[in-house]
Order: C-alpha cells, then structure tokens, then sequence
C-alpha cells in the first residue's frame, strides 16, 4: 500500500479549495447571495492558509523534524474544507449519508467544545 505524502495531501488540499469555491458561488448563486464581498473575504482567509502552510513547508524543508506540525495542519485545513463542501452539496439538494453528516457533526461538537475550554 503507497504511504500518504505530503505532496498528496497538498494536491488534495489545493483540490479541496477549488470544489468548495466552485459548489459554494452555485449556493450563493441558487439563493440569490452571490456577493464579490464574500468571496473576497473566503479567498483571503484560504490565501491565508496558503502562505501558513507555504511557511511551513520552507521550515520543513530546513528543519526535516518538523513536517509533523505540517501534516497535523494540512489534515486540520482539509477537515475544514470537507465540511463546508459536505454543507454546499446538503444546500444543493445532494443527497449526503446520514452517518457522514452525523461523523461530521460529532467532530465538529468537539472541535468547538474544545475551543471554548480555552
């Protein structure tokens, strides 16, 4: 079995940005919101976690010990990618499994659970 690379987590990463950009103007196009000021705003913050994780990358290239730090973040980004994805396809009338939107949910209960303990 091929292991997971760090160039495979970033082409799903980069992929990931784009599905949810296009399903997400189709949202705010079908509900009549579609807003250069959003999408200004959305583009941005993934720009944002671009630079983060480009940052990261040159840090890993000269300290090779780090690239854990980067994995953890590109999962974390990736996560966060899915679920606005799984959120615009649910807006669309795309039949989602129950036990996908549910896993989501539950990751998401603990995710903000553990913000506010901070």
């Amino acid at each position: 079995m091929e292991k997971i690379t760090i160039n495979m987590l970033f082409t799903a990463f980069f992929f990931a940005i784009g599905f949810d950009f296009i399903t997400g103007v189709f949202v705010a196009w079908r509900n009549g919101k579609v807003k250069s000021k959003v999408c200004a705003n959305g583009l941005f913050q993934t720009m944002g976690e671009c630079i983060l994780l480009l940052i990261l990358s040159l840090i890993n290239s000269i300290f090779p010990n780090t690239s854990i730090v980067l994995i953890f973040l590109l999962f974390a980004f990736l996560f966060k990618e899915s679920i606005s994805i799984i959120e615009n396809l649910h807006q669309l009338g795309v039949w989602i499994p129950k036990c996908i939107k549910k896993g989501l949910e539950v990751c998401v209960e603990k995710i903000d659970a553990m913000e506010v303990k901070k």
